[in-house]
């Protein structure tokens, strides 16, 4: 008996930690939980980051290092981190999205390969011209749904509005992301009918594979 696959396990477990920190960061920012409990929140994407980056570095001594006089820093400023914890929620938000945005929409100038139709050959070694041209569109598409999250974002932060910001990051935001998914699949389904079909996960591997992939 062939043993199971573990991916769709490790993308529920994935998706089920994101909503519980969500919740704890929406209600950190709404004053419902102590500020304590948002400054730790606002910590775990850069915690993830560094392990990311620890876990692809070559120089692991100098890695953990810096990793080391890191939390030393946050040891150290740790009252500040917690009276603005808002602000740093704030920078990751706005600025991964915008991360996000320069990442798809550099591919689209210069003469570059747009970003999803590098994804589709990852999974297929030869792409006929109205792939090309969908997956073009659908990276531009990506590219302005970041930009318009980035937008938002500021408005509402600059504007004051804490409550609406936070339903912006923690609700929409992912919400929008995996509506992005299943309606960019449908219209697939339609515009390529009898291209090979490569389902949400497929998508989310060859993003995976490809930043894998990249230059250390």
């Amino acid at each position: 008996m062939s043993a199971p696959r573990r991916g769709p396990v490790w993308v529920a477990l994935a998706v089920v930690l994101s909503a519980g920190l969500a919740l704890l960061a929406h209600g950190a920012l709404i004053d419902r939980l102590p500020a304590r409990v948002g400054a730790v929140v606002a910590l775990v994407p850069i915690a993830l980051v560094i392990a990311w980056m620890l876990r692809r570095s070559r120089h692991r001594v100098a890695a953990f290092a810096a990793l080391a006089a890191l939390f030393g820093a946050i040891a150290f400023y740790w009252d500040g981190i917690e009276r603005h914890f808002p602000d740093l929620f704030f920078v990751e938000h706005a600025g991964g999205n915008l991360l996000l945005a320069f990442l798809f929409g550099r591919t689209l100038v210069g003469g570059r390969e747009p970003l999803v139709t590098r994804f589709a050959r990852i999974m297929h070694a030869t792409l006929p011209p109205e792939v090309e041209r969908y997956t073009r569109h659908v990276t531009l598409a990506w590219t302005l749904l970041f930009v318009t999250l980035v937008v938002l974002s500021c408005i509402f932060y600059f504007a004051g509005m804490p409550a609406a910001w936070s339903v912006l990051a923690n609700i929409v935001n992912p919400v929008a992301v995996v509506a992005m998914f299943v309606i960019e699949y449908a219209v697939r389904l339609r515009a390529l009918p009898d291209w090979e079909r490569v389902g949400i996960l497929g998508g989310v591997r060859a993003f995976s594979r490809h930043f894998s992939a990249a230059p250390r």
